[in-house]
C-alpha cells in the first residue's frame, strides 16, 4: 500500500508523537476532569465520563493491604490476586529479613484496560505509585497475575528503599512473580537465550533501553540476572550490593557468560502446544482508529466491532499493532509502543482475547511505519553493519510480539509486512530470525509480500508455514470496465498467485486485500487518499470478482480483507471514501460470500 502510506503517514505519526507527550505522565488514580485536564483535549464524548465510577469501593483488606475497586471486578479473581499479592510478601520478607507493615499499602483494582486509562491515563495492566504507597492493577481473566512483578516494585521499595538501579529493582520485583508473564523468568531467559534474543548485561541495566523496549524481554532478563547475582553473592551480599547500586556497571557486564551458562543450567520443557491446522480463514484486519482509550483497540467499542464481524461470519481477526522507524536508510532502535490510547499490549491483549472468546482465530500483524513520506518497502541499509543492527533491532521488537502470541495462545504470527528491500536482499537475515521466532513461538507463522516483485520473489517462503499476500494488483486501467473485463482482470493476479504456489507449496493467504469506496478502485487498489469520488457500487463490485474469482481454489487458505474499524461510528473524515466495507454495499457481499468459503 506504499502511495497510500506516503499521503497518510504524517499525520499518523503526528498522533502517535501526541500521544507520548499527553500520556507519559501518571497519576494517584485520583479523576479531575477540568478545564486543563486531557480528558477535555482528547475531547472525550460526555457520556463516557458520566459513565466512569467517580470513587472506588472498598474491599476486604488482607494483612499488607487495602483494596479498593473501580467498577465491576470478578470476586474469584480479586481472591486469586490477593493470595498472589500475599504470597509475594511472604517471600520478600523472607528474603530481605524485614516485615511490611500491616495493610500499610494500597491497592486499587480495575476491570479493565480501558477504565484505567480513562480513570488515571495509564492503561497499563499494572503500575505503581510510590509517591502515594498505590498499586493499580487490572483484574480481569486476561491478565491475571502475568503482571505482577510490576506490583512487587512497591513492595521492595517499601521495605528496601528505592533502589539506585531501578532496572535492577524491576529485576528482583519480578524475580518473586512466580507467574511472569504465565510461566516465570526463568522458562523466558531459557527461551530467549536458545532463541538468541537474550539481551546483554549492559542494555538490561539501561534505563534508556527498557523505555522502549521490550518489557517482557527485559524484564525476564533483568529477573534471570538477579538470580544469577543471588547464586553468585549469596542474599546478604546481594542485598547489600543491591542497595548501594552495584555502582559498578561495568564490573556487573564481567558476569555476562557466567550468567549465560546459569540461563543454560536450568532448561524447561516447552508449555505451550502447538495450535491445530488453521481452517479457511476468514476475516478482516482489524484496525485501532481514534487514537483513544474509548475507541481503539481495549475499548468497549471494539468489542462491539469484533462482535460486528463475528456476525458476518468471520472466523478470524488481524490485528495490527503499529510502530514507527524513525530512518530508513540507518539502524535504529524500533519502539515497542507503550502510549495511552495506542496499540500497546494491554490494548491489544484485551481485543485479541476477546476475539477468541467469540471464536474468532487470532492473527497477530505488527507492523511498521515511516517518517518522510516513505514506507516500510524503502527501508535499506547501506552497510552489512547496518543490516546486522538493523536486524537485531528488528529481532527484538518482533520477539516480544512472538513472546505475546505464545503467552496468549494467538493462532498465527505475521512476522513481517512489506519489508521489500530486506526481504528481496537479506534472506539469510531472514531465514536465521525465524528459526530464533520459532524457539519462542509454537504458533503458525507468515509474511506479508507486498504485491508484484516481492510476493513473486521472495525466496523464504519454504521456511514459513502460510505464505502470506497484501493483494493491491490492479484490475483493470479502464475507468468503467465490464464484470466481465474485471473478472479476466483477477485471472490475471490469480495467475501469478499460482505460480508462487506451485514453486513452494504452501497455502495461501490475502493478508492483505481491498478497495477504498472511490470511483474505479480497481485502477489503483491501495490508494485511498486524495480528493476522490465516493462511489460504493464500485468497491461493491470489486468485493464480487474477488470473492467469485478466489472460491474452490485449492492454494487459497483465506482472506483478510483490508480493512475494518475498532470504532464503527463514522468520526474519520475519509471514512466515506476509505477501505472499510462497514455501512456499505461490500459489507452484504462479505456477510453473503463467508458462509460459503471453506
Amino acid at each position: 500500500m506504499k502511495q497510500s502510506i506516503n499521503f497518510f503517514f504524517p499525520f499518523r505519526l503526528a498522533a502517535i508523537f501526541l500521544l507520548f507527550a499527553l500520556f507519559s505522565c501518571e497519576s494517584n488514580g485520583q479523576k479531575n476532569y477540568d478545564e486543563s485536564d486531557w480528558s477535555n483535549r482528547r475531547k472525550i464524548p460526555a457520556y463516557i465520563v458520566e459513565e466512569l465510577p467517580s470513587s472506588p469501593d472498598s474491599l476486604e483488606p488482607t494483612q499488607h493491604f487495602n483494596f479498593y475497586k473501580y467498577g465491576s471486578v470478578d470476586d474469584s479473581l480479586v481472591n486469586a490476586f490477593k493470595t498472589e499479592l500475599e504470597s509475594a510478601v511472604a517471600a520478600i520478607e523472607k528474603f530481605t529479613g524485614k516485615q511490611l507493615g500491616k495493610s500499610s499499602l494500597k491497592c486499587l483494582l480495575y476491570p479493565s484496560p480501558e477504565m484505567k486509562g480513562l480513570l488515571l491515563k495509564n492503561s497499563a495492566p499494572c503500575h505503581v505509585d510510590f509517591d502515594n504507597l498505590e498499586i493499580h492493577v487490572v483484574v480481569n481473566d486476561f491478565f491475571a497475575d502475568h503482571y505482577l512483578g510490576i506490583a512487587n516494585e512497591l513492595i521492595l521499595s517499601h521495605l528496601l528503599g528505592q533502589a539506585k538501579n531501578t532496572a535492577l529493582q524491576k529485576g528482583l520485583a519480578i524475580y518473586f512473580s512466580a507467574n511472569w508473564q504465565k510461566w516465570g523468568h526463568q522458562y523466558w531467559a531459557h527461551k530467549l537465550l536458545t532463541g538468541r534474543q537474550m539481551p546483554p548485561v549492559i542494555d538490561i541495566l539501561s534505563e534508556n533501553k527498557w523505555e522502549n523496549g521490550s518489557t517482557i524481554i527485559y524484564g525476564t532478563a533483568t529477573a534471570s540476572f538477579c538470580g544469577f547475582l543471588i547464586r553468585h553473592f549469596g542474599e546478604e551480599e546481594f542485598l547489600k550490593n543491591y542497595q548501594n547500586g552495584f555502582t559498578d556497571i561495568a564490573e556487573l557486564t564481567k558476569f555476562e557468560p557466567k550468567w549465560r551458562k546459569y540461563i543454560n543450567a536450568t532448561p524447561s520443557e516447552n508449555m505451550a502446544s502447538r495450535p491445530a491446522e488453521l481452517t479457511y480463514v476468514k476475516g478482516f484486519n482489524f484496525a485501532h482508529e481514534g487514537y483513544r482509550v474509548y475507541n481503539g483497540y481495549g475499548s468497549s467499542k471494539a468489542s462491539q466491532s469484533l462482535r460486528h464481524q463475528k456476525n458476518m461470519e468471520a472466523n478470524a481477526v488481524a490485528v495490527v499493532p503499529y510502530t514507527y522507524a524513525r530512518y530508513p536508510k540507518k539502524p535504529y532502535p524500533i519502539p515497542v509502543v507503550k502510549g495511552t490510547g495506542a496499540e500497546n499490549d494491554e490494548s491489544v491483549i484485551q481485543s485479541s482475547e476477546e476475539a477468541q472468546e467469540l471464536g474468532l482465530k487470532v492473527i497477530l500483524k505488527p507492523q511498521i511505519w515511516v517518517g518522510r513520506g516513505m514506507w516500510t518497502g524503502d527501508i535499506e541499509m547501506q552497510k552489512d553493519e547496518d543490516w546486522k543492527l538493523f536486524f537485531d533491532h528488528y529481532g527484538h521488537w518482533i520477539s516480544h510480539y512472538a513472546m505475546l502470541s505464545e503467552i496468549y495462545g494467538w493462532e498465527m504470527l505475521c512476522i513481517g509486512n512489506e519489508l521489500v528491500q530486506t526481504s528481496l536482499n537479506r534472506e539469510p537475515n531472514w531465514k536465521k530470525l525465524i528459526w530464533d521466532l520459532r524457539v519462542l513461538y509454537n504458533g503458525h507463522l507468515t509474511y506479508a509480500a507486498n504485491w508484484g516483485d516481492e510476493f513473486e520473489n521472495v525466496s523464504f517462503w519454504d521456511e514459513l508455514d502460510y505464505i502470506g499476500l497484501n493483494c493491491y494488483y490492479p484490475l483493470s486501467h479502464k475507468d468503467d470496465p465490464s464484470d466481465q473485463e474485471l473478472a479476466e482482470g483477477f485471472d490475471l493476479v490469480v495467475s501469478k498467485i499460482e505460480r508462487v504456489y506451485n514453486k513452494y507449496k504452501k497455502p495461501i493467504i490475502f493478508t492483505e486485500i481491498g478497495f477504498p469506496c472511490i470511483q474505479s478502485p480497481w485502477k489503483e487498489p491501495h490508494n485511498d487518499w486524495g480528493d476522490f469520488v465516493p462511489n460504493a457500487e464500485h468497491q461493491r463490485r470489486c468485493y464480487e470478482i474477488v470473492f467469485n474469482g478466489i472460491k474452490n481454489k485449492p492454494w487459497c487458505n483465506g482472506i483478510l480483507w483490508w480493512k475494518y474499524p475498532s470504532d464503527l461510528e463514522p468520526l474519520r473524515r475519509n471514512r466515506q471514501t476509505g477501505f472499510t466495507p462497514h455501512g456499505k454495499a461490500a459489507e452484504n457481499v462479505v456477510a453473503k460470500w463467508f458462509p460459503q468459503l471453506d
